[in-house]
C-alpha cells in the first residue's frame, strides 16, 4: 500500500458490536490504518463502538464522526474523547460539523439558518480542542464539510473530510475554499464506496442507495456547479416527503451516482488514487456498503495492494 495516503474503513454503527469489531480487526489485519466510526441520530451512539473497537485492535487509528455539533454539545464531544484516550491511548482522531440535514429533522434539529452555522461549527472546535488540550490529549480535528461556505472554516481545522468522489468536484471544493495555502491542513474523502474484484448485484445497489442519499443531501452550490441541480429536482422533492427508497433511488439518475461513490475494481484504484494524490488529497474513507462483510473487506485491501 502507498506511503504517501492513509486508508480507512468507514463503519456504520447499525450492525451488532461483534460484526463492527470483526470487520476492523479484519481491516487492521489487512494493513488499513484507520477505521471511522459514524454517529447519527439514527444508529448506535459512536463513542460506544468507538471503545468497543479500540478494546480489540491494538494501533489502528480509530475516526469518531462526523459528529454533529447541532446533536452533541461541544464538552459532550470532548468528554467522550477524553474517555476513551485516557482508556485507550492517544489512537483517536474526531470530525465534527453538521450533518445530515434529513436526520437531523427526524429529532428535531433544523439547519434552516445556515449563514450562522460555520461560525457555530468553528465555535464549537475551539472549545473542543481548548478542552482536550487541559486533559492533555492529542487528537486529530477534522471538519465535514461540502459546501464553500462551511469549507472556508476548514483553514482552522487539522484536516477536511469532503464526501463526494469525483477528482474535478474535490478539486473545486479545495479551490474555493482556499485549501492550498495551508500545508499542514490534511485533506481526505469520505465516500460510499464498492471496491470489488468480481461485482456483487445487491452490494452495488446498496452502493447506489449510499451514494443517492449522500447525491439529495448535497448543498444547492455544489450540484448547480457540476449540472446536478435539475438532475436531482426530483428525487429531493420525493426525499422530503418521504416515499420510498426505490422511488427515490429511481429518480437518481446513475451519472449522478458515479459523483458521491468509490465504485470500481480492484484493478481501477490505482487510477483513480493517483488522480487523488495529484490533488492533495492524503487520507481516504471507503464507507459504507465497503465494510459489508469481511469478503468486501479483503477485496478492498486487495485493490489498495496494487496502489504504488
Amino acid at each position: 500500500m502507498a506511503d504517501a495516503v492513509t486508508y480507512g474503513l468507514g463503519i456504520n454503527a447499525d450492525e451488532t458490536l461483534e460484526s463492527m469489531i470483526e470487520k476492523s480487526v479484519t481491516a487492521e489485519t489487512l494493513g488499513l490504518k484507520y477505521v471511522w466510526i459514524a454517529d447519527s441520530p439514527v444508529q448506535l451512539y459512536g463513542p460506544i463502538v468507538a471503545a468497543a473497537v479500540a478494546s480489540r485492535t491494538a494501533k489502528m487509528h480509530i475516526g469518531l464522526g462526523l459528529m454533529s455539533v447541532l446533536l452533541h454539545t461541544p464538552s459532550q464531544i470532548a468528554d467522550a474523547l477524553i474517555t476513551l484516550s485516557d482508556a485507550y491511548g492517544d489512537r483517536f482522531d474526531l470530525c465534527i460539523g453538521l450533518g445530515d440535514r434529513r436526520q437531523l429533522s427526524q429529532v428535531g434539529v433544523h439547519t434552516n439558518d445556515f449563514a450562522s452555522l460555520p461560525l457555530r461549527v468553528l465555535e464549537a472546535k475551539r472549545k473542543i480542542t481548548s478542552r482536550l488540550r487541559k486533559a492533555g490529549v492529542r487528537t486529530k480535528i477534522w471538519l465535514g464539510a461540502q459546501g464553500p461556505r462551511m469549507l472556508r472554516v476548514g483553514k482552522s481545522f487539522d484536516g477536511v473530510l469532503l464526501n463526494y468522489s469525483r477528482p474535478e468536484m474535490i478539486q473545486w471544493a479545495i479551490r474555493e475554499a482556499g485549501l492550498p495555502g495551508n500545508h499542514e491542513l490534511t485533506i481526505g474523502t469520505y465516500s460510499p464506496s464498492y471496491v470489488h474484484i468480481k461485482p456483487q448485484a445487491t452490494i452495488l445497489r446498496l452502493a447506489k442507495v449510499s451514494a443517492a442519499v449522500v447525491a439529495v443531501g448535497a448543498t444547492n452550490r455544489i450540484l448547480k456547479e457540476f449540472g446536478l441541480y435539475e438532475k436531482l429536482r426530483k428525487a429531493r422533492k420525493m426525499a422530503d416527503s418521504s416515499p420510498t427508497v426505490e422511488a427515490i433511488l429511481a429518480a437518481v439518475p446513475d451519472e449522478v451516482v458515479e459523483y458521491f461513490s468509490i465504485t470500481m475494481r480492484t484493478t481501477q484504484l490505482p487510477s483513480y488514487m493517483a488522480k487523488l494524490t495529484h490533488l492533495g488529497v492524503s487520507h481516504v474513507v471507503f464507507a459504507y456498503p465497503q465494510n459489508h462483510s469481511i469478503q468486501t473487506v479483503r477485496e478492498l485491501a486487495a485493490g489498495l495492494d496494487l496502489v504504488s
